[in-house]
């Protein structure tokens, strides 16, 4: 009989919604674009450090003494009797011409432009370690070869992608941080436009956790629904853009957005809790 009576003790005109659920709602959306493009990155970056560390290339100039057609036959022979070397292939003009349209544009290589001499390695996890000794061997056969292992690129990436991992993370935190700062200006608001009826229910014996308690229930409620629509149209902007990022098509990806409403939730039950207590002692 009690229950029906306490449930709108708490006038909801007189309780942040509208405002604070769109703000809720940019917050999670933002927070989900964070970890969506953290993960991205992620993503990204193993496929394109797995395809860096699985291959190697030998580029061979000309020297004063032999050409790179010359020295390409004594490269390959090396290559093909040295331990760790799984396969090599020379990259035909078509190849190279693939390789440069994309910087040059199409078209614009010409057949007068001076190519070098490419030879793509494909490696076995122990040759990474032997790469010295493989450029060593090289130019002792071919004056001209110099073996790339990508290293100087693996190492760019690395750090481009830890800086873009902490740069999400940053943007998680300024989020997290604005939420709670909106949310306790929405429970002052909710304060101050109940002080009589706070003031009402002390006099009639209500303790402090009782009025927190509804406060809680509605400020819970709010950011949860609205976080959840946030995440929804976030994971609906990513599942838009799969048809141009395929990394974006990976569901488990997706998986990663859930925890966020439930964040939003918890975060918001903490705050209200903490705050609204603290306000009732001050305000009483």
């Amino acid at each position: 009989m009690s229950q029906p009576a306490t449930k709108n003790i708490l006038p909801r005109a007189n309780m942040a919604g509208a405002s604070l659920g769109a703000v809720t709602m940019v917050m999670s959306f933002l927070a989900c674009l964070a970890i969506g493009a953290a993960l991205l990155v992620s993503i990204s970056a193993d496929h394109w450090l797995a395809r860096a560390t699985s291959a190697m290339t030998v580029q061979i100039s000309d020297t004063d003494a032999m050409t790179a057609d010359d020295q390409r036959v004594a490269v390959m022979r090396e290559l093909m009797r040295f331990p760790g070397v799984l396969a090599a292939r020379p990259l035909t003009s078509n190849d190279m011409i693939e390789l440069l349209e994309p910087w040059l544009g199409t078209g614009n290589v010409s057949d007068d432009l001076p190519l070098p001499v490419l030879i793509e390695i494909t490696p076995d996890a122990k040759l990474q370690a032997n790469a010295e000794a493989l450029d060593i061997a090289l130019r002792s056969v071919a004056p001209g070869a110099r073996l790339d292992t990508h290293g100087r690129w693996r190492e760019t990436l690395t750090q481009t992608t830890t800086i873009l991992r902490v740069f999400a993370g940053l943007v998680l935190l300024m989020v997290a941080l604005a939420s709670i700062t909106v949310l306790i200006f929405a429970i002052r608001a909710g304060l101050m436009a109940n002080a009589e009826i706070l003031q009402v229910l002390h006099q009639i014996g209500a303790h402090d956790r009782f009025i927190s308690w509804h406060f809680e229930q509605h400020f819970l409620r709010l950011t949860f629904i609205w976080a959840v629509l946030g995440a929804v149209l976030a994971g609906s902007l990513f599942m838009a853009l799969g048809e141009v990022m395929a990394e974006l098509q990976n569901y488990q990806m997706l998986m990663w957005l859930v925890p966020v409403p439930l964040g939003f939730s918890v975060l918001g039950w903490i705050v209200t809790r903490r705050h609204v207590l603290r306000s009732l002692t001050n305000l009483m």
